[in-house]
């Protein structure tokens, strides 16, 4: 997550990726995206902010940063005989705005009065809710869970879905892996995570800790990552 100070206030990226294809190749992808979005924050998204700060420019920017991602990590995977491959849930606030981008299956939510799931799920099992041959409740228990049908590093065409919105006061942004949301009902990121006392960083990461370690006594084995924002 990384924050500066500019003309237009606070502004602050967070972003989330979920490697796979075993430990080594899983964190290679992860981090190709990471650095490059650092990368981008650094040093392009400057120019952008003072010259065409839009929702579309901003768009192109970031589809032209996951194709390049996307083709660092298929070449290289080519040459080891490998395949691996990173979601990618990314997350820009700028003034009272946020804009993000997401390719995968991990999720970014935002909690206040209630619990709205922003981005949507690039999977076997979304497809087959949004067609209505399965219900959220009986996806949970589905051995499908797992199979994307998008992914960073896995196959030259790659298509991602952009969100922008408003930020209102007390609420707070949560970004994070499917090894999270398997085991952790929405009703209890709202209990944990809504309120004013979430801007403190200390309750913020104690109450994610509490939630990532209750997905581990629950049984979850695949990676866990979160990423807890209040902007406002």
């Amino acid at each position: 997550m990384l924050k500066a100070d500019t003309e237009y206030g606070e502004v602050l990226l967070a972003v989330l990726c979920d490697g796979m294809g075993g430990y080594q190749f899983g964190e290679l992808a992860s981090k190709t995206c990471v650095k490059r979005f650092v990368k981008w924050f650094k040093e392009e998204f400057p120019i952008l902010l003072y010259e065409e700060m839009t929702f579309e420019a901003l768009k192109r920017e970031w589809t032209k940063i996951v194709r390049e991602c996307n083709e660092v990590l298929v070449k290289y995977g080519e040459r080891t005989n490998s395949e691996l491959g990173s979601t990618l849930t990314a997350f820009l606030f700028v003034d009272d705005v946020y804009y993000a981008v997401q390719v995968g299956d991990s999720r970014g939510y935002v909690i206040n009065e209630g619990v709205r799931q922003i981005t949507r799920d690039h999977s076997l099992l979304a497809a087959e809710i949004e067609k209505g041959t399965i219900t959220k409740e009986e996806a949970r228990n589905d051995k499908r869970i797992n199979i994307l049908l998008e992914c960073v590093g896995i196959t030259r065409g790659i298509n991602m879905d952009f969100y922008t919105g408003q930020v209102f006061p007390n609420s707070t942004f949560l970004l994070c892996s499917d090894g999270l949301w398997h085991k952790i009902a929405e009703e209890e990121m709202q209990h944990y995570l809504s309120g004013s006392y979430m801007k403190d960083n200390k309750v913020m990461r104690m109450h994610l800790n509490f939630l990532v370690e209750t997905a581990k006594d629950r049984g979850e084995k695949d990676n866990i990552s979160a990423i807890g924002i209040t902007p406002m």
